[in-house]
C-alpha cells in the first residue's frame, strides 16, 4: 500500500509537469498556462506531491527495502503507472489536436 501511494505521488508529479509543458507549448492563452497559476498553485502542489513521494520511498527503503513489499503492492503500482501512461497518451493527443485546430483556424494558440 505504501509503495502504491509513493508511485501515485511520483506519477502525478510527472504527469502534471509533462502536461503543463505541453499546454504551455500549444495553448499559451489558457488560464492554466499563466505565470500566476503556475507559481501559486501548480508548483506548490507538485512540490508537495514530490516531497511526499520521495520521502515515502526513502522510508520504504530504510524500513525493509523494496523486497518487503507484498505482491499486491507491486501489482497496484503497475496498474497506477499504466493508468498514468494511458492518461498521458489521451490528454496529450487532445492537447496537440486542439493546438493544431486553433492554429488552422487562425486563432492564437
Amino acid at each position: 500500500m505504501y509503495l502504491m501511494i509513493t508511485v501515485a505521488s511520483i506519477c502525478a508529479v510527472v504527469l502534471i509537469a509533462c502536461l503543463l509543458a505541453l499546454v504551455c507549448r500549444h495553448h499559451k492563452t489558457l488560464w492554466i498556462a499563466s505565470d500566476d497559476v503556475i507559481l501559486c498553485f501548480v508548483s506548490p502542489v507538485a512540490i508537495m506531491l514530490a516531497t511526499f513521494g520521495f520521502i515515502s520511498l526513502g522510508w520504504r527503503i530504510t524500513h525493509g527495502g523494496l523486497a518487503a513489499v507484498p505482491i499486491g503492492g507491486w501489482i497496484g503500482s503497475a496498474v497506477i503507472v499504466a493508468a498514468a501512461v494511458a492518461t498521458w497518451l489521451l490528454l496529450a493527443r487532445r492537447i496537440r489536436e486542439a493546438g493544431r485546430a486553433a492554429s488552422r483556424s487562425g486563432a492564437a494558440p
